[in-house]
């Protein structure tokens, strides 16, 4: 027998850590009084600061029926968990609690764990459309922009501000690491980064209340409803942040399953058209040139960077991309 390798351990301390919070049954405060038995527990995914787990619930409200119930569950275990918790209940209250549009349910938050309980999202994920045919469900990128319209609207929550020179630190980030792993390219990246910095400072800084990380695989949906996850990174900031992310990561997904970037493009003209159509900030998506630059700086980034994947041969046209989203923002153009 082979011997573990450090990738092995890790995964394995991982899988440990979510393990522990399938000890005790979810905090299901949120619901009607009433009784919860545990029928199955699973790992979803794991992870060392923010593992995410699964239980089944029978649970009787007192009716004499018992209903089966999908509860997840998310540690925090760097904190922030009660502020996920109190966010999720506040948009619910704004208005995310109807049969089309939706944020998860919060059942209930466990201090002493750091755990939050709350509804199950539908199991198909708009990332997961994207292997069909091109174009094919852009429709569903429409629902998407509806989604996004609604949560630019929202006032009187409670979320942190982003800081001003967040983009900027990013940028600079990115930009060290990208030129040391593409040498070749380490000049054009320098003047790419300094120019989406320059545009990002232009760019409309009309403050509202954002996802932070907007895009295809935090979107559940089924026939009926959409449902946003992951707010952890939800602040006050520029609705274009939000309108740039997804634009940015639904072109390089798409280019990862057929191999060129305007793959994704007819979901992208769908989804501006319907965020504008239900009262979006004309502002934002007049900045969204500025914000698309700086996701392809991210996403590079992280292809490269933090998972390197084995075939970078798409490196020149994302470089050519970054570098026409910057010419459209100094042109003024939408993209």
């Amino acid at each position: 027998m082979s011997a573990p390798t450090p990738d092995t351990d890790a995964r394995a301390q991982r899988h440990a850590i979510a393990e522990t919070m399938l000890v005790s049954p979810p905090p299901l405060d949120g619901l009607p009084p009433g009784r919860a038995q545990v029928l199955t527990r699973s790992v979803v995914h794991a992870s060392r600061s923010r593992p995410v787990v699964r239980w089944t619930v029978a649970f009787d409200s007192g009716s004499g029926t018992s209903s089966l119930l999908a509860v997840i569950g998310k540690g925090y275990r760097a904190g922030g968990g009660e502020q996920a918790w109190r966010l999720l209940s506040s948009l619910r209250q704004a208005g995310f609690d109807d049969r089309e549009l939706s944020v998860p349910a919060p059942y209930g938050f466990d201090p002493s764990r750091q755990l939050l309980a709350q509804e199950e999202a539908p199991g198909t994920t708009l990332h997961s459309l994207l292997d069909g045919e091109p174009g094919a469900a852009a429709s569903e990128a429409g629902r998407a922009g509806r989604w996004l319209a609604r949560l630019h609207q929202v006032r009187g929550v409670q979320a942190p501000d982003l800081p001003p020179d967040f983009e900027r630190l990013k940028l600079t980030e990115y930009e060290g690491a990208l030129a040391g792993i593409l040498p070749q390219a380490a000049a054009r990246v320098t003047s790419l980064t300094a120019a989406t910095i320059d545009e990002l400072a232009r760019a409309d800084g009309s403050r509202r209340l954002t996802h932070g990380d907007f895009q295809p695989k935090n979107i559940h949906l089924d026939r009926n409803r959409l449902v946003v996850i992951d707010f952890d990174r939800a602040a006050w900031a520029p609705a274009g942040r939000d309108l740039g992310h997804f634009i940015g990561q639904t072109l390089t997904m798409g280019a990862s399953r057929h191999g060129t970037l305007a793959a994704a493009a007819p979901w992208v003209d769908r989804f501006l058209e319907d965020y504008l159509a239900a009262g979006g900030d004309e502002g934002a998506v007049r900045s969204v040139p500025a914000y698309v630059a700086r996701t392809f700086a991210e996403v590079l980034f992280y292809r490269l960077v933090v998972r390197p994947v084995p075939d970078p041969s798409f490196v020149p046209d994302w470089l050519d991309a970054w570098e026409g989203a910057v010419s459209a923002a100094a042109g003024g153009r939408y993209r």
